[in-house]
């Protein structure tokens, strides 16, 4: 089976990537290739190589990556517009390679007409597998890949009742990053976070607002994209402070939450129903909040970590599912994380992980495992065992070729 992947890197990753390797411009495809690989960032090279060990041919490809892209282009003489150069270059790189599967993991970019457009660059029939777990108006739009794969169950059903061939395929931990990264022997962060909370968007409100009394009550230290609901347009503003302080005035009159609950919100989050006068939780704890990090420096946090609490995506909704759960397991820290109606199928609540309903039982076993070490370690090698045992990349990749062998 020949192998095709194309996937979009963070371009605030893509821009410390390249001030960290000033000399790219002189730099072969394959040398900046290797370079950026070693990052560990996203999925790197894992579907390739373990496939390779499979016997199949296979590349990861990183189709926003301009540099890396135009000396690819460069050394095989393709040419490409100055405007079009992304969908240029993965077209020929689609046309030399001609794969028998074509997996595309940001739906985004590779839309409908531009999936359409790829079929044709094949000179024979081409699977082409898709991949969505993230918030989407309209679920028809990937009725014409042959397969879809999601990490988020109650995706599968939307996908499916509205025609697209979905099937549920968990996320995993790359093993051999433990050859890279050693975790510490004295862990020396005892509560952390890796992640964004992007309150704007409303995808991260929930986890925003459970962050917000973290901090205020526990060690957790946070590194990531903080998008501080409060700052958001004039108008929203103002109708944020009008809706805030109708209800405060409401409330000192003795009015039921079941009638103020009837009145018009503009917020979204659960955090923004506090007085958007008052600080943020950045503001009032600036040294807890760190700078955003991916690929090695991710995993190093990870390493030195003793418990690293996790929280869903909001349209996750009952389910469990995110990277999170296997990349902290993976390195060996105590994972606290939301509990799922599917989560004991991952991993054994309280064994392997531990589970919250609440941010007051999250305070509460925080700060009951920071007392109780050798419990807290149990925990940690448990969890690791089982992703080792059954989440790896490599088992997910044998997972795939089975897919596509018995699915297409």
């Amino acid at each position: 089976m020949r192998f095709q992947k194309f996937t979009t890197v963070y371009p605030l990753f893509i821009h410390q990537f390249l001030a960290d390797n000033p000399d790219y411009e002189s730099l072969s495809y394959q040398e900046l290739y290797r370079r950026f690989i070693y990052t560990q960032y996203g999925s790197a090279d894992f579907y390739a190589k373990h496939l390779e060990a499979l016997g199949h041919e296979a590349e990861d490809l990183f189709a926003s990556f301009e540099p890396l892209q135009k000396a690819w282009a460069r050394e095989k003489g393709i040419k490409y517009g100055e405007d079009t150069w992304l969908k240029d270059i993965v077209f020929a790189q689609v046309k030399v390679f001609q794969p028998d599967v074509l997996y595309l993991q940001d739906l985004y970019l590779f839309d409908q007409d531009f999936r359409r457009q790829l079929r044709q660059a094949c000179t024979k029939r081409v699977i082409i597998i898709g991949w969505r777990a993230s918030p989407t108006p309209d679920f028809t739009v990937f009725k014409d890949l042959d397969l879809i794969l999601t990490s988020a169950p109650n995706f599968v059903t939307l996908l499916r009742q509205n025609g697209a061939h979905a099937v549920y395929m968990p996320l995993a931990f790359e093993h051999t990053i433990l050859d890279v990264v050693k975790p510490a022997m004295e862990r020396d962060l005892s509560f952390s976070f890796v992640g964004n909370l992007g309150g704007r968007n409303g995808y991260h409100s929930q986890r925003y607002a459970w962050i917000e009394k973290l901090v205020a009550c526990t060690p957790l230290q946070v590194w990531g994209n903080v998008s501080d609901p409060r700052l958001r347009s004039r108008k929203d503003q103002i109708l944020d402070k009008v809706s805030y302080e109708a209800n405060r005035v409401l409330k000192s009159l003795g009015i039921s939450q079941r009638f103020r609950s009837k009145l018009p919100v503009v917020r979204r989050g659960v955090s923004w129903i506090s007085d958007p006068s008052l600080p943020s939780v950045k503001q009032l704890y600036p040294h807890r909040f760190h700078e955003p990090v991916m690929g090695l420096k991710n995993y190093e946090i990870l390493a030195r970590s003793r418990i690293v609490f996790n929280s869903h995506i909001d349209c996750a909704g009952e389910y469990a599912g995110n990277l999170r759960l296997y990349e902290a397991t993976g390195m060996g820290a105590c994972l606290l994380t939301d509990w799922k109606v599917n989560l004991s199928d991952l991993f054994k609540p309280d064994v392997e992980v531990v589970t919250y309903r609440s941010v007051e039982e999250c305070i509460e076993k925080v700060l009951y495992l920071l007392d109780h070490e050798e419990e807290r370690q149990a925990i940690a090698r448990s969890g690791q065992q089982r992703t080792l045992r059954e989440h790896t990349y490599f088992h997910r990749v044998q997972e795939l070729v089975n897919l596509i062998r018995r699915y297409l």
